[in-house]
């Protein structure tokens, strides 16, 4: 956004002494005035020129000249008129025909206003507006919402704008609805929400566009909590009402409060539009929400709603059905539409396919873009090279990264750390760890803790230690940081070094997040922390893990402690601290209540842990389940003891 400040507006000139004696105003009634417009001389011929454009508009500027009227500020407003509503605007010529008028009227004034606000250069339109004051012409309420408009398009400084706010309440004119939208709307828009919420409050008249506002541009700026309360405090709830708040959670993570809030809505028979479900699909790609998300899918087909190719909506429920492991699906609504040349839509299949370990199915569509000259943009290339990255295709990955220059693209710090990802995860660590050192911008915190990540799947403590300690001071309040570099230490018994960074963690007042796991049922999405004991179902949910603990030990299984955080020497303390991760009691639950030819499908808030891993290896061979786990990074699809990530995650 620019910041325009009063010294660097472009000077407009002030208009010239009048050559005209003004005519005396005479006030008529409504009738009387519509008359004199109707039978005004300039009509006939600005009819003409505005229905048939090859007639010359100069020719009519002329006519006025040589006639006289030019001195009637109606007739050179409508010539003022014809040169900025045509389809090809020419605010310099209008400009030149308003410095001729000798006393502007205040709707010549807003047209010259609006013209200026039209332009690439929408700053002069406030310039223009105190110009106007400067002059002495009274202005209108119309003026006032054209000055905020103005000030909103030029991103001008919250100064700037307090100074319109002050000519708005000087002239009384901060009463009139539009106006006082207008100026909700720059507050927030400048993201001085106190100053919004102020005027918002002390207002008696305010309509649902008020109420919108305010809901919307809270939830933009992540204050979720005001946002529910504007939404609950409004007396008459609009479709727009419901769409901000239900954006609003979903922004802020909060996808089950999302789906609770749509479901309340279609209780309350309003019906969704299209900008509603891209908002849901979004919540349902977050939890996993599967049956949600098919419901969605079926009333979109059900109101042809993506008859005309609607591609925002159409790529949310692309990008939904990959997150929630169903791109055989996701790739039959992507291949109706594929012919749309949206590149955003393209991206969203690419990473479907590359989350979920599709990665010659991913490269092979990035060469079908290509192949349709569909040019790729920064983003294409960030969900290639992850492609790359899951899938253990090196040299594919080094060389598409070599190749962003030649398709437009500078690569930016987000592209160096997938590169870096690429290395790492196939153990080339110290060519990984160059590429942070030499790249030509600052490396993320995350870039580093990638390459610790590495470091650890690999046991490359003299790598993983330097990159642990560079994520950490770039980010010590991350919790994830220090438990991970604690783990590498206690991996390789360097029992003393993960105390000091379990109490470095400790000073600095952080924690680790606790890891969450997702599950839908019957719509209703169950959430289960780490040794969760609120379910309704918990007995049951806790008898079946011990009843399965016992069926997997008696076909290999063994509890992987290696990546427990703290030196814990009694093997049955390792054991509880494993047994109880959110996933394994997620898919308790699933075992219990899905019939055994259903999937059970979780999301994980967290990366999966390597006992995690194995135990849902063996219990997709043991019971003969089908199970799919999102975690943070990527999909795991375990059939029959093989996980599609081919243990390289």
């Amino acid at each position: 956004m620019r910041t325009i400040h009063p010294r660097k507006w472009p000077s407009i000139s002030t208009p010239p002494p009048p050559r005209f004696t003004p005519s005396i105003s005479v006030h008529r009634s409504s009738t009387a005035t519509a008359k004199f417009i109707a039978d005004h001389p300039i009509l006939p011929l600005f009819n003409k020129v505005k229905h048939h454009h090859h007639l010359d508009l100069k020719a009519l500027h002329a006519h006025t000249i040589t006639s006289g009227l030019i001195s009637d500020p109606f007739a050179t407003s409508r010539i003022i008129e014809l040169c900025l509503r045509s389809s090809s605007p020419n605010l310099a010529y209008a400009t030149t025909v308003f410095h001729s008028i000798p006393c502007p009227d205040v709707y010549t004034w807003n047209a010259m206003i609006a013209g200026h606000i039209a332009s690439s250069s929408p700053e002069s339109g406030v310039a223009f507006y105190f110009l106007m004051r400067r002059s002495l012409a009274p202005p209108n309420n119309y003026t006032f919402a054209l000055l905020i408009k103005a000030c909103i398009l030029a991103g001008v400084t919250i100064g700037v704008a307090r100074q319109a706010h002050g000519q708005v309440f000087k002239c009384g004119a901060e009463d009139w609805l539009v106006v006082k939208n207008s100026l909700l709307s720059m507050y927030c828009n400048l993201g001085h929400l106190d100053d919004a919420y102020e005027l918002f409050k002390k207002s008696l008249d305010l309509d649902v566009i008020s109420w919108n506002t305010m809901i919307s541009a809270f939830g933009k700026n992540g204050d979720v909590w005001n946002a529910r309360k504007v939404f609950d405090e409004m007396p008459d709830r609009s479709l727009v009402s419901w769409s901000a708040v239900i954006d609003s959670y979903v922004r802020s993570g909060d996808a089950c409060e999302a789906l609770r809030l749509f479901r309340r809505m279609q209780e309350e028979r309003m019906k969704p539009d299209c900008v509603v479900l891209v908002s849901v699909l979004k919540a349902c790609a977050q939890l996993g929400a599967l049956a949600q998300g098919r419901w969605i899918h079926a009333y979109i087909d059900r109101n042809e709603l993506g008859k005309d190719s609607n591609v925002i909506l159409l790529t949310a429920l692309v990008d939904m059905y990959c997150k929630c492991g169903c791109v055989d699906v996701a790739r039959q609504v992507f291949d109706c539409v594929r012919d749309v040349r949206d590149v955003v839509l393209w991206n969203s299949m690419i990473g479907g396919l590359a989350m979920n370990g599709c990665g010659a199915d991913a490269l092979e569509l990035f060469q079908g873009m290509k192949e349709r000259e569909l040019r790729p943009n920064e983003m294409t290339f960030i969900e290639v090279l992850c492609a790359c990255a899951h899938n253990g295709l090196v040299e594919e990955g080094i060389e598409i990264f070599d190749s962003m220059k030649s398709y437009g693209c500078e690569p930016q710090r987000e592209h160096y750390g997938c590169l870096v990802d690429v290395l790492a995860r196939s153990g080339r660590l110290k060519e990984a760890e160059q590429v942070l050192v030499n790249m030509p911008m600052e490396p993320q915190a995350s870039q580093w803790g990638a390459l610790m990540s590495a470091c650890r799947t690999h046991n490359n403590i003299d790598v993983g230690e330097r990159a642990g300690r560079r994520s950490i001071m770039l980010e010590p309040h991350d919790g994830g940081r220090y438990v991970l570099l604690a783990n590498m230490y206690a991996n390789v018994g360097r029992w003393k070094e993960a105390s000091n960074t379990r109490r470095a963690m400790e000073a600095q007042g952080v924690n680790k997040e606790i890891g969450c796991s997702f599950i839908e049922w019957e719509g209703i999405v169950h959430e289960f922390k780490v040794g969760d004991m609120r379910h309704d179902q918990t007995r049951e949910i806790y008898a079946m893990l011990e009843e399965m603990e016992r069926k997997l030990e008696m076909n290999g299984y063994v509890k992987d402690a290696s990546q427990l955080v703290v030196d814990v020497s009694d093997e049955e303390e390792k054991g509880i601290a494993l047994a109880y991760h959110s996933e394994k009691l997620a898919i308790a639950f699933g075992m219990i209540n899905m019939a055994s030819g259903l999937p059970i499908r979780i999301v994980k808030n967290l990366r999966v842990c390597r006992d995690c891993h194995e135990y849902t290896k063996l219990v997709s061979k043991v019971y003969q389940r089908e199970l799919i786990v999102r975690d943070r990074n990527r999909f795991h699809r375990f059939i029959d003891g093989q996980c599609s990530c081919k243990d390289f995650w």
